[in-house]
């Protein structure tokens, strides 16, 4: 008659086992994206080949990326980011289970003995055994700390995900702004070898007395104001190369060699989107924000069970004994259990305040997802506007670059020949200057666009290129909702 009760109340504690006190969390519905900007004529539905930097066929963009990749330091922190939130998750996992550790004691004392007549009398005690205790998860406490742990795991996994689209994003960018400067450098130094020579010629028309001191001035002038522009392009050029080392893990100055300067025209192609209708899955920010509403919605379910009673079992197998010679015998041998309960039956107030807490963080995070998305979409709708109208004006200053230069030829000429005066070739010059700057300009713009398009995009094809250690360390599509 004692024994069904006790079944009874057992199976009741094991049914209760299975129920988890709190918000089951629900992953937010992401519709489909419909991107405006995507409709430019200057963007096609196909999708990239190969990860997106190797369609610029620029053998040292790929060398750089795939390198930074590999050395980048922000990697590294993210990556020992992923594995520290990858032992607190196995930590919560392990508290799910009895814990048992190995115990050897020993303890030598006088105290009064009643049998003794309350004499003191010396004691010895030996034990050696094994410790067990084991909360009983009747709530759901330590489940919802194991889905909290997955989720910031995942969330770590997605933050490396998003380092990586950023590190490549940021090799990329620099990389095209250097080309952009050794460009710009190169039509400085280009016009200022024209302007010398215009500079020599001035001088001596003014010495056959065919010329006057002004042409001569206005052109030392101008000649100067150029030597001054360089200094600052070389700047650019140099904090650039700076910093293309350093995303590499590399001291500045370190790839200089590499990094000489080489033509890198602009990308003149339809760029290829993929389906940007899954847009909000691929962006690694978004995927974080919906771990951290997943975690902080488990976390909800932790402070809800501290509402009710723990219940835990501890115990004890082994030896003990008075004699050390006696221990290992079967006459030593010894085990105990002892259940225990706890609940804030009187701190309420606390255990409440924490779970408004906890809530309060959990909308928080919901927020955070909700502006994640509209920031997300914000980014890239910006990002392919951005490039559109970066390729229009392209063709636009092509078309000045080449007026500009016609036009100069021809001054150039009839000052020669003396049916131009030299102001006119003067403004002639200074006009193809600065339609040759924005146009390298231009180009550096573009191919900086398309860098910025691709990061919003979350870094379409990187996967494929990530190194081993990296890649397990990356989820290879959204988290699923737990």
């Amino acid at each position: 008659m004692v024994i069904r009760p006790a079944i009874g109340a057992l199976a009741l504690a094991l049914l209760s086992a299975c129920a988890s006190v709190g918000p089951n969390y629900r992953a937010p519905e992401q519709a489909p994206v419909t991107l405006q900007g995507a409709a430019a004529p200057v963007f096609a539905t196909t999708s990239p080949v190969a990860s997106w930097w190797a369609q610029f066929d620029d053998p040292v963009l790929e060398q750089l990326v795939h390198q930074s990749l590999v050395a980048n330091l922000d990697l590294r922190i993210a990556l020992s980011r992923v594995h520290e939130a990858r032992a607190v998750f196995a930590e919560r996992r392990l508290d799910q289970a009895p814990h048992v550790t190995a115990n050897g004691d020993y303890s030598r004392g006088k105290a009064p003995d009643a049998d003794a007549g309350g004499a003191r009398v010396l004691t010895e005690s030996y034990s050696l055994g094994f410790d067990a205790g084991w909360e009983l998860d009747l709530f759901g406490r330590q489940r919802r700390a194991t889905e909290a742990a997955r989720a910031d795991l995942e969330a770590e996994q997605a933050g490396m995900a998003d380092a990586q689209v950023t590190v490549a994003a940021e090799v990329a960018r620099n990389y095209f702004e250097l080309r952009g400067a050794q460009k710009r450098i190169a039509v400085a130094r280009t016009t200022l070898d024209n302007l010398r020579d215009t500079q020599r010629l001035t001088e001596t028309r003014w010495q056959l007395g065919a010329g006057s001191e002004l042409d001569v001035q206005s052109s030392r002038a101008r000649l100067k104001a150029i030597e001054a522009d360089i200094p600052l392009l070389e700047v650019s050029e140099a904090q650039a190369r700076h910093r293309l080392a350093v995303l590499l893990g590399r001291p500045p100055g370190a790839l200089d060699e590499l990094l000489a300067p080489r033509a890198t025209p602009a990308y003149a192609r339809a760029l290829p989107l993929g389906d940007t209708t899954q847009l909000l899955r691929r962006r690694p920010d978004v995927r974080i924000a919906e771990r951290r509403l997943a975690s902080a919605t488990a976390r909800v379910g932790v402070a809800t069970a501290d509402l009710f009673p723990r219940i835990s079992l501890s115990g004890f197998v082994g030896f003990l004994s008075g004699d050390a010679g006696s221990l290992l015998q079967g006459s030593s041998k010894a085990w105990s259990l002892t259940p225990s309960i706890s609940w804030a039956a009187f701190d309420f107030g606390t255990v409440r305040a924490r779970l408004r807490a906890s809530e309060a963080q959990a909308d928080g995070a919901a927020a955070d997802y909700a502006k994640a998305v509209l920031g997300a979409l914000e980014d890239t709708e910006n990002a392919l506007t951005s490039y559109a109208k970066q390729q229009a004006r392209l063709a636009i200053v092509a078309e000045q670059a080449q007026a500009a230069g016609r036009a100069e030829a021809l001054a150039q000429l009839r000052y020669r020949e003396g049916s131009e005066d030299f102001l006119t070739l003067l403004d002639t010059q200074r006009t193809k200057l600065s339609a040759d700057d924005a146009l390298a300009d231009a180009e550096a713009s573009v191919n900086v666009g398309v860098v910025r398009v691709y990061k919003a995009l979350g870094g379409w094809g990187q996967d494929a290129v990530l190194p081993p250690e990296v890649a397990l360390a990356t989820p290879p599509s959204a988290p699923v909702a737990h």
